[in-house]
């Protein structure tokens, strides 16, 4: 095994030193544990406004702060669209703003982009609805997920630009206990509710924030992360390993929305309900 993981590391940075287009890596620093996501890990020229996109909410430091809003188990965990004020406090969605955008990035025809379907650790952006019951592919901002599952049924509509490295702290989320927001009095309904109705929360009671982001430079940990992706890639570049849908996750909840900032004024201040995942 060790022999086998020193030559794939070996492969990774000799690929690394001989291509000027090789995968960026991005940090981040969470309240439960770091994960590292590597940018375009097939070096795809299509994938470089995603990239681009991803990189200025990095080095403009607008993930700081922000919070994980959605851990659907086998389905997604989401996160980058919205921040408090301080850095842990409790819910109260008074405190809690969208995370400003830069211009939405193209993403259409979500299928043809990438060639890659949303496997176990990939990343793709969330977007918001066209108005007519779909999703607006032209339209991703901050808000990106990671996938928990086979979701080959997203691929039309979401581009993968992105995967995990080592999925030890999503999963660590994963098994916080949640809450669900769209419990809010006056809260309503509609889609982009699915956006809060999983919320992961520490023992403390406070929400998971992501505390801050950086590009990772050092040519040895590049190598090392793109190294962990191999098999990721693999699974999603053969089109999510069959099946083409997550048998656990209902049609209706079968959507990343990119939460409406306008629906924000309608939470107020509430104590919820909390649940632990396992």
């Amino acid at each position: 095994m060790l022999p086998r993981l020193s030559y794939a590391l070996a492969l990774a940075v000799a690929a690394l030193l001989s291509s000027s287009a090789a995968a960026q890596v991005v940090r981040f620093e969470t309240t439960v544990g770091d994960f590292d996501m590597v940018l375009n890990p097939t070096n795809n020229p299509r994938l470089q406004g995603h990239v681009d996109n991803m990189l200025q909410y990095v080095e403009d430091n607008r993930y700081k702060s922000s919070w994980i809003n959605r851990a659907a188990e086998n389905f997604v965990l989401q996160m980058g669209g919205f921040y408090s004020h301080t850095k842990r406090v409790p819910i109260n969605i008074d405190s809690t703003r969208s995370v400003n955008t830069f211009a939405p990035v193209a993403g259409a025809p979500a299928s043809t982009i990438s060639g890659l379907s949303n496997t176990i650790g990939t990343v793709s952006l969330a977007l918001p609805g066209d108005g007519m019951g779909g999703t607006d592919e032209d339209a991703g901002t901050s808000s990106f997920f990671v996938n928990l599952g086979s979701n080959a049924f997203l691929d039309a509509d979401f581009t993968v630009f992105a995967a995990i490295s080592d999925m030890t702290t999503i999963n660590r989320i994963m098994d916080l206990m949640q809450t669900d927001l769209t419990a809010v009095p006056n809260f309503g309904a509609g889609a982009g509710n699915l956006g809060f109705s999983d919320v992961p929360l520490e023992d403390n009671g406070f929400q998971v924030f992501i505390r801050r982001t950086f590009e990772i430079t050092d040519t040895l940990a590049v190598a090392r992360a793109r190294a962990g992706v191999e098999s990721v890639m693999a699974l999603s570049a053969a089109g999510g390993g069959g099946g083409g849908s997550s048998s656990s996750i209902p049609l209706s909840a079968s959507v990343v929305p990119e939460p409406a900032s306008w629906l924000l004024c309608l939470f107020g201040v509430a104590t919820v309900t909390s649940r632990r995942r396992r």
